[in-house]
């Protein structure tokens, strides 16, 4: 090979190499003060989601969800313990006629029964919590099931009891039927088709991202923005407007696990595979105006019992934060405490 060539294919390899990242390591984890309910009365081991209130260094209120039931539950942390708190149930055991917006038409393959929520994700804002569902196709069948194609929104009091009914919304499906690159999935098996799902919600301001866990496409993912008064606003009609769709680069094959925002906006991402991929879970740090800077935190050592699939902001200083990572697979999402910096 000329030398001239040679320079060209190293310098090619040498920007298409991933940067290296360090190994994160928990400073500790949370004891459950008791079981958060799970499928039979038993332990929950499908934690999802969890999101907290700000506040001082004390207790926080908090609400977590899990993906196999059609409530979520409120939990309390204090130093480093979580406590399950009261129940609340998102849907009922049909369509709500109070639901906004039009139910989507019938999606992947054959329609299933009304069940659960297949909540996965939450996040709070401004004196609500919201409540995601996957808005894809059943894991196992690859059914079409209404009662996953909702966005939940629960206004809340100072002290975090719920000041009002849950308000449900549809809309937010007609956002990922227009999300660029990502639409196409929409309706599509997650195993078999890169099919879309949510698996994490953010708000700031009047946007909600939606960060999806595929379709991956050439090592991007995608956040889906979408506006809180066009997902609630009275009436039956569906969303016209289009969404923001970011691409963001997450490497070959992996996807958005959750995500967590930062009071400037910048949204905290938890990255990991997209299917079933041996691939790592990554912390990224991202501004949706410029994708393309995303800086890694560091890489989870090495997860293999259970998946990393919550990230929850619990306290922010400049350039520190401090967060739980949760695993969907091991008893009340085992949580972990990390305290990183952030650039």
């Amino acid at each position: 090979m000329r030398p001239a060539l040679a320079l060209l294919v190293i310098a090619a390899w040498l920007c298409a190499a991933p940067a290296r990242t360090q190994t994160l390591v928990p400073e500790g984890r949370l004891s459950a003060n008791g079981d958060f309910a799970g499928k039979k009365g038993k332990a929950a081991t499908d934690v999802s989601g969890l999101a907290c209130m700000p506040g001082p260094s004390g207790a926080r209120r908090c609400l977590l969800i899990n993906d196999e039931g059609s409530f979520a539950q409120f939990a309390q942390i204090a130093e480093n313990r979580i406590t399950p708190g009261a129940t609340l149930p998102i849907l009922g055991e049909a369509a709500s006629p109070a639901a906004l917006g039009r139910p989507p038409g019938a999606l992947c393959g054959a329609p299933g029964a009304f069940a659960e929520l297949d909540g996965e994700a939450v996040a709070y804002a401004d004196g609500a919590f919201y409540v995601a569902g996957s808005h894809g196709c059943s894991r196992r069948k690859g059914e079409f099931r209404l009662s996953s194609f909702h966005l939940a929104r629960v206004r809340v009091d100072g002290a975090g009891a719920p000041a009002t009914g849950v308000e449900l919304s549809y809309r937010l499906g007609d956002m990922l039927r227009r999300a660029g690159p990502a639409a196409p999935y929409f309706g599509k098996r997650l195993m078999e088709e890169n099919g879309l799902n949510i698996e994490g919600i953010a708000v700031v301001g009047d946007r909600l991202w939606a960060g999806l866990r595929a379709p991956s496409l050439d090592g991007r993912a995608f956040l889906v923005g979408a506006s809180l008064s066009a997902l609630f606003a009275p009436g039956t009609e569906p969303a016209t407007a289009a969404p923001v769709v970011v691409a963001c680069p997450v490497g070959r094959g992996r996807g958005i696990r959750d995500l967590a925002a930062l009071s400037d906006g910048r949204l905290l991402m938890l990255v990991g595979p997209a299917q079933e991929q041996d691939l790592p879970y990554e912390l990224l740090l991202l501004d949706p105006a410029r994708p393309d800077a995303a800086t890694s935190l560091g890489t989870l050592r090495g997860v293999r019992d259970g998946k990393a699939e919550t990230v929850t902001l619990l306290s922010e200083a400049p350039g520190r934060i401090e967060i739980l990572i949760g695993y969907d697979g091991r008893r009340n999402g085992d949580f972990e405490r990390y305290r990183l910096r952030t650039p």
